[in-house]
């Protein structure tokens, strides 16, 4: 594939952290959010929490997080990165493409049964909100560490390449190869051509 200009590269690097930011600060905001309808006593707030948490799970999260995905699949692609190259690139793939599955249909599931439960009266001491909520706030931490996680692999960039060593072996044999014909050994021998006169 063609690699990318300099100003396109800018544009995706652009869209990505600023994708990727946004996406692990509505993570954040989500926990803060959980944690006041955990913490209240008051009904009202507490409804409210769990309403203002399916709204940012459903449209803003959802679009972060897609753009996160394409930009950094954009990336791989018109970079040097690629993206089964590295393994910090496919784990953030992996790891990106898991969110993106999950959260809409098990956490967004969550916060929409808090939702309904929480408008109804005498809430606490109903034992499936109680399990939503719960749900819902370790959902809310095990997203930020993956996140945080991803944006480290980002930063540092651990590990070598997936195949590192057939990529090494291939090296050296090409040196092997160019090494031999820089000493004439691709030539055919003399000795066998004056035999065969």
């Amino acid at each position: 594939m063609r690699k990318a200009t300099r100003k396109t590269k800018n544009l995706l690097d652009i869209l990505h952290i600023g994708s990727s930011i946004g996406w692990l600060g509505g993570g954040f905001m989500m926990l803060t959010i959980n944690i006041a309808g955990l913490l209240t006593a008051d009904p009202q707030l507490r409804h409210a929490a769990h309403e203002i948490a399916h709204v940012l799970d459903r449209w803003p999260l959802t679009a972060l997080s897609v753009t996160a995905l394409v930009t950094g699949a954009l990336l791989g692609l018109k970079t040097k990165w690629g993206l089964v190259r590295y393994w910090w690139v496919t784990i953030k793939l992996v790891l990106t493409s898991v969110l993106l599955v999950t959260t809409p249909i098990l956490v967004g599931g969550w916060a929409l049964d808090a939702v309904d439960r929480s408008g109804r009266p005498g809430v606490l001491a109903d034992s499936a909100y109680l399990v939503d909520r719960a749900e819902l706030l370790g959902a809310s931490v095990s997203i930020i560490s993956l996140l945080t996680f991803m944006l480290v692999l980002s930063v540092v960039k651990p590990w070598k390449r997936i195949r590192q060593r057939t990529y090494l072996k291939r090296v050296e044999a090409s040196g092997q190869r160019d090494h031999g014909k820089a000493h004439g050994d691709g030539l055919p021998s003399t000795r066998t051509a004056v035999d065969r006169t």
